[in-house]
């Protein structure tokens, strides 16, 4: 490993070095190392002859006479060669290591985001949780204050893509922090997609509570996230080929705890769309499972309706939260 009071000499000694053997010596190096060096090499400012030579010397190399260094093209030369990469401005790798910060909060726990975030302004809260998995972002938000919650939701609803600065000004917030990893390439969350896949990934009542106090706030908001949000009760308005399909994919468990305590019109959906021996086997499971606790037919449910979900994002079913219409 290269000490850091060594980086600049070791950086002049590449810089001095004909491309082809600079390109061994990178390929022989770790990474990591590689991309430091070759990075230190382009941020190198006027070097004289005098410290040419004695980082020569250090490295037990001789040359006869020193040149005039273009360190910072030959640095993007090597960049690009040895490591496949762009060398970036200050300006761009800031953004970037800001950009990785955000993308992979959602690693981290929700209490430790909900206290980076607990002296931060509304907008930077909310641009941040706009950067998290909706799952994640369900979690933080379960831990907001109750009275906070909808303002929150409804500064991320109305939320698009990051400008540049606020990116920067995020990673500030966020920092340096142990537990993220590398990131993945920028995408755009916030929006009404971004609130409809909170609102399913929350506890059912509080997801109730929350889109009640969206609607008193922005009913505009309330019904487009409404129309996209695919609860439970939408199953009846699935065509029965794609309710055969998720019930297919369904425990019998957990279907017979989802269906204790439903309206019967559901219950009369999900007993046409299976055979008769299966119904008789539903039948049993929901009477031996005798009372239920709502939170754990909520929970199951809510893995009905993940199943659902997934066999949508798999191209296997279409989801609708419409009455189905037809035409002659």
């Amino acid at each position: 490993m290269i000490e850091s009071h060594d980086i600049r000499k070791a950086a002049i000694v590449l810089a001095s070095l004909d491309f082809d053997t600079a390109i061994a010596i990178c390929r022989h190096m770790p990474e990591s190392q590689a991309e430091r060096l070759i990075t230190t090499m382009a941020q190198l400012d006027s070097v004289g002859p005098e410290e040419q030579q004695t980082a020569l010397k250090e490295f037990n190399k001789h040359l006869n006479r020193p040149t005039a260094l273009h360190a910072s093209e030959h640095a993007e030369r090597l960049m690009s060669a040895v490591l496949g990469k762009e060398l970036l401005s200050d300006g761009e790798r800031r953004r970037r290591v800001a950009l990785e910060n955000l993308r992979n909060l959602s690693n981290a726990e929700a209490t430790s985001i909900q206290r980076i975030l607990t002296d931060e302004t509304p907008q930077m809260t909310a641009m941040i949780v706009s950067q998290l998995t909706p799952t994640k972002a369900a979690e933080v938000l379960d831990l907001w204050p109750p009275e906070a919650r909808s303002e929150l939701a409804l500064r991320v609803a109305n939320m698009g893509r990051l400008a540049p600065g606020a990116i920067e000004a995020v990673g500030e917030v966020l920092g340096d922090m142990s537990y993220l990893d590398v990131a993945e390439e920028e995408s755009e969350n916030g929006g009404v997609d971004f609130i409809v896949h909170l609102l399913e990934d929350m506890d059912r009542e509080e997801s109730k509570t929350l889109l009640a106090e969206i609607r008193e706030r922005d009913e505009e908001l309330a019904e487009m996230v409404e129309d996209r949000l695919f609860m439970f009760e939408n199953i009846v308005q699935l065509s029965d080929h794609d309710l055969q399909l998720v019930l297919r994919s369904v425990d019998h468990e957990i279907m017979a705890r989802a269906l204790k305590g439903v309206d019967e019109a559901i219950r009369e959906r999900i007993f046409a769309n299976i055979s008769q021996r299966a119904s008789e086997m539903l039948e049993q499971e929901m009477e031996f499972l005798g009372p239920v606790l709502v939170r754990d037919v909520e929970e199951a449910q809510r893995e009905f309706v993940n199943h659902a979900l997934k066999l949508e994002e798999e191209g296997e079913i279409t989801l609708t939260t419409d009455e189905a219409q037809y035409v002659e």
